[in-house]
């Protein structure tokens, strides 16, 4: 069943306090935009990077999960200080798993 506008948001909304409630010191999210079935998150700051960066935006996606709706990393712009995200609504039965385009490694 399609999830209507409203819902996403306040879905979204949920998602975006509880992150920011458990992240706060790490990083905060904020919606920018939602559009049809993809919605867009902005995170800003000081991330644990060596917990890796991305796996917040992937965290983000369960505490969506907790809120109602089902989403999928689709894209993902790095930015200073952050990143904008797009989320796509997953479908029934769908399963997501985000590949970043880029690896970086590290080496001490």
């Amino acid at each position: 069943m399609p999830v209507e506008a409203g819902e996403l948001v306040r879905a979204v909304e949920c998602a975006v306090e509880e992150f920011n409630r458990t992240h706060g010191s790490e990083g905060q999210a904020r919606l920018l935009e939602v559009s049809g079935d993809r919605f867009r998150v902005e995170f800003r700051g000081s991330f644990c990077l060596t917990c890796g960066f991305y796996d917040y935006f992937e965290d983000f996606a369960y505490l969506l999960r907790d809120c109602g709706v089902r989403a999928g990393v689709s894209a993902v712009e790095e930015l200073e200080g952050g990143a904008v995200v797009e989320y796509r609504l997953l479908k029934e039965g769908e399963e997501w798993r985000f590949t970043p385009e880029r690896v970086f490694l590290i080496l001490e």
